[in-house]
């Protein structure tokens, strides 16, 4: 057992005592082709098959019992004293106003190393710095192996000054500022939202679909709702850092949604629902990210409205035996009639993604 700082807050308490583990990016279960190498994606993606990952401890989210726990990781392309990598920049005493971030300061983390050959903070401060960027960074390893685009560090306000309101607790991406916030909490949740892997891969997908924020929300918000599922194999994953819980699971994407569901709730629904019926969570997740592309570089254009847009861009992907499975299963997560009756006669004509650079082509 490693012998690290105690961690304290409310939000810890269930972490004692910390174990050590090691994040072997565990699929959903059922899924049959679980996806692999994450890490080495992101480290040859962002620093090339030479990189030497620097090998950490840090507070996180154990795969197996869901609790809090010691856990090591490999952190590529990091410098774990200053907390900045190819995942983000961490910034301290930084302050927005305006639309501009104004100060600001890495931190100076004091590490040490421990018997097993890792590296931990030696405050409980800087310890939850890490273990945010470290979910930051298995976030960006995953939305990688599922194609997404290799985006430069984000800046990460550690407890910003938020001029007229107060940051929301957790990791939260801010597109007006393409940065990210960091703030801990929520108070009684069991687990930290900025620790809480589906949580930040959610807000990881944000920043790939920040072109899509805008005109279309709703797609955004339900793609973001189901890489964040897939990223942490867990449909249910909001609950984990609901401060009340989800003593009636309508958090879970896998039970039946409520008639008065969020749009995007009802998009990222029928998502995993092919997901674990295809058993593909890559395949799926990425079919999804490059609908959302195909859908933003058509934003402009006629393209209907609703869930049916998206899915129909997602079941366009695929053909034969795939594609009848993937509109039987959306037709049953309450799409609309006239479009389920589309999906198995043939791709919509309005729903052809753009074939312009940069802009993903179909299968």
């Amino acid at each position: 057992m490693h012998s690290l700082p105690p961690p304290t807050g409310a939000n810890l308490r269930e972490a004692d005592p910390w174990r050590k583990i090691v994040y072997n990016f565990k699929p959903m279960r059922g899924f049959r082709r679980p996806y692999l190498g994450l890490a080495a994606v992101a480290a040859v993606a962002a620093c090339g098959p030479a990189a030497i990952a620097p090998r950490a401890t840090v507070p996180g989210v154990d795969p197996l019992s869901g609790r809090l726990a010691a856990v090591d990781v490999d952190l590529a392309g990091a410098d774990l004293s200053s907390v900045r990598g190819p995942a983000g920049t961490l910034l301290t005493n930084a302050a927005v106003d305006s639309g501009r971030i104004l100060g600001g300061q890495p931190p100076d983390c004091s590490l040490r190393r421990l018997p097993g050959g890792t590296q931990a903070a030696l405050s409980a401060r800087c310890a939850a710095f890490l273990g945010a960027y470290a979910a930051l960074d298995r976030a960006r390893s995953f939305l990688l192996s599922a194609g997404a685009e290799a985006l430069p560090p984000a800046p990460v306000l550690a407890d910003p000054a938020l001029r007229g309101e107060a940051a929301p607790a957790g990791l939260r991406y801010l597109p007006v500022l393409d940065a990210f916030t960091l703030v801990v909490g929520p108070p009684g949740a069991r687990v930290p939202a900025a620790l809480n892997p589906g949580a930040v891969a959610h807000e990881a997908a944000l920043r790939q679909l920040r072109g899509l924020l805008e005109p279309r929300p709703d797609d955004a918000a339900g793609v973001a709702l189901f890489l964040g599922a897939t990223a942490s194999g867990d449909a249910a994953y909001r609950a984990a850092s609901a401060p009340e819980g989800d003593p009636r699971g309508e958090l879970d994407l896998s039970r039946p949604l409520p008639p008065d569901a969020a749009p995007s709730d009802v998009l990222a629904g029928a998502l995993w629902a092919w997901a674990d019926a295809s058993g593909d969570t890559v395949g799926a997740a990425r079919a999804a990210l490059a609908a959302a592309r195909a859908l933003q570089g058509s934003a402009g254009a006629d393209g209907g409205s609703g869930p049916a847009t998206l899915l129909s861009l997602v079941a366009g992907q695929l053909v034969g035996a795939e594609r009848d499975q993937a509109c039987a299963v959306f037709r049953r997560a309450r799409c609309p009639l006239s479009w389920c009756n589309s999906c198995l006669a043939g791709r919509p004509a309005w729903s052809r993604p753009p074939t312009s650079a940069g802009s993903p082509s179909p299968r």
